[in-house]
């Protein structure tokens, strides 16, 4: 029995086409994935069953649930619909959650709008969801707010408040691109159980190919607002029917060329590093301290790219934190270059030498500076602005895959790809010798991903630049590292030639994240590749 059947959907903004002739079925206890790249129009496909469009939008065709259509409602039917009948669980959790109102408050809030129950019984129903969706009671009691949570345990929060009224349809906008792969793993069973348990359709969106061939049961391909292949999710990855669809998977795979060129000469150097924050503490009562990096060790040589991974909180960023010198350290020391010490009152002169890459370009620009002038911002890191500043910005957008004529745009108007290529830019204009790149493409699609794990191997083949590559992602570790080490709880506990780390692991929490990585089973690859 179909529960939703979506035909002709469409959707123009100011008269421009965003989506054309959209049309698929979803059915309940199964799960649905929509996948394509950035701007292929899945997010503004659940918005538009939603109904939360962008204003100036305006929707055409049918999306009939249980005999309703989502498209022709009025606003107040929808509001009956929402929260009730149909579930939305947001890309980013911590925009999506209030952070003035308890994680209780914010669960009980759909049955109380809703009619559904008293504040009393709402807030006993809150506890039984937050405790279905793993945040139990003796640790995550209802007072707690966002920022006291961890990314995993925010969207566990967001996924408890999407089903506290058991809906019919719930639709995941990219629920794990910025976990972690075990929290990633932990967020999907989490899911499935529930569309077993309660017989609900799940409308997965991703670009994460692996992760649809672990859950979905159907799936559909977007590209440019359209639905270009569908099918049984087994069948249309064997087959491959569709030239975008072929590209997609390719991307998916890609290891970029690169040329082995480490010297055995040291560029950064970390020596039992430790970093402790205060944890708050009763009045008179002993300080208390909770350690983010233990004693951390490990050598960068020039030219070698040397992957961190870990699951969120294990102390990657923390460390990278004090590597840049934005941190101090309670104890170990951290070296640049040999000799130079890196802390908080590391000279401009050394800085320089050191950039940075980070997961969200556009929250690391300011908005209001044209590119220009963000790409020349590290020059201030230099005794004074070069003469040659202006051609240095043009050559630097040159080689990241830009023109010098992009210099004099703003920031919103590029995509998340050239945004990424734009702090890459801002990375490279001091020639710097060590780049950290903290989860750089970790929110890329998979084929704006390949573009940038290409120009990053160029650029180090031509520079001769030292990576530290942190991520989450095992492949794009595999891809891009010559060393990788693995962090947990503050700790290195491994760390080896790539290669042997993630193909023969030895400590037993390596195991367990590479366990936990989604794969696309070989066979359905092996057979397309043998047509």
């Amino acid at each position: 029995m179909t529960l939703l059947s979506v035909r002709d959907l469409s959707v123009a903004i100011h008269g421009t086409p965003i989506l054309h002739g959209v049309s698929f079925d979803l059915v309940p206890g199964e799960v649905f994935g929509l996948v394509g790249e950035s701007g292929s129009g899945k997010s503004m496909t659940a918005l538009a069953l939603m109904q939360l469009l962008p204003h100036g939008a305006q929707a055409g065709g049918r999306a009939l649930l249980n005999g309703d259509d989502l498209v022709a409602l009025s606003e107040r039917r929808m509001c009956g619909l929402r929260g009730r009948e149909i579930g939305m669980i947001f890309q980013e959790p911590m925009t999506a959650l209030n952070p003035v109102k308890t994680i209780g408050d914010q669960v009980a809030e759909t049955l109380v709008i809703h009619g559904a129950a008293s504040r009393g019984e709402a807030a006993r129903a809150a506890r039984a969801r937050l405790d279905r969706v793993g945040l139990l009671a003796d640790q995550f009691p209802l007072d707690r707010y966002p920022h006291e949570l961890s990314g995993g345990q925010r969207q566990r929060v967001c996924i408890a408040m999407a089903v506290a009224l058991r809906p019919k349809l719930l639709i995941a906008d990219e629920p794990t691109t910025a976990l972690d792969v075990t929290t990633q793993a932990q967020i999907l069973d989490l899911l499935k159980g529930l569309v077993e348990e309660d017989r609900m359709a799940l409308m997965l969106i991703t670009h994460d190919l692996a992760v649809v061939a672990g859950v979905a049961d159907h799936v559909a391909v977007m590209q440019a607002g359209r639905i270009v292949e569908a099918g049984v999710t087994e069948a249309v990855f064997r087959q491959r029917g569709h030239d975008y669809t072929r590209k997609l998977f390719a991307a998916s795979g890609h290891v970029p060329q690169r040329r082995a060129r480490v010297k055995d000469e040291p560029v950064l150097t970390v020596e039992g590093a430790r970093r402790r924050y205060p944890l708050p503490r009763p009045p008179f009562s002993a300080p208390r301290w909770f350690e983010a990096v233990r004693g951390a060790s490990f050598t960068l040589h020039a030219g070698e790219s040397l992957g961190l991974v870990g699951e969120s909180g294990c102390g990657k960023s923390t460390l990278a934190r004090a590597i840049l010198g934005l941190d101090p350290l309670q104890g170990g020391a951290i070296r640049l270059f040999g000799t130079h010490a890196v802390g908080p009152q590391m000279p401009n002169a050394l800085r320089a030498g050191l950039q940075a890459v980070f997961q969200d370009p556009y929250g690391s620009f300011n908005p209001r500076w044209t590119v220009a002038r963000l790409v020349a911002e590290p020059f201030h890191l230099m005794p004074t602005t070069p003469a040659d500043a202006r051609d240095r910005v043009g050559a630097a957008l040159t080689e990241v895959g830009l023109t010098p004529a992009d210099a004099s745009r703003y920031i919103h108007e590029f995509s998340g790809g050239q945004r990424q290529r734009i702090a890459i830019a801002r990375a490279l204009i001091t020639r710097p010798d060590v780049i950290v790149l903290d989860e750089a493409v970790s929110a890329l699609d998979v084929r704006v991903r390949a573009q940038i794990l290409d120009l990053l191997a160029d650029l180090q083949d031509r520079h001769g630049m030292s990576y530290l590559f942190i991520s989450h992602d095992l492949s794009v570790v595999r891809a891009i590292t010559d060393r990788v080490m693995v962090m947990r709880a503050g700790e290195i506990v491994e760390a080896g030639p790539t290669e042997r780390v993630l193909d023969a692991p030895e400590h037993p929490y390596t195991r367990e994240l590479v366990a936990a990585t989604p794969r696309i089973p070989p066979g359905w690859m092996e057979d397309t590749d043998a047509a």
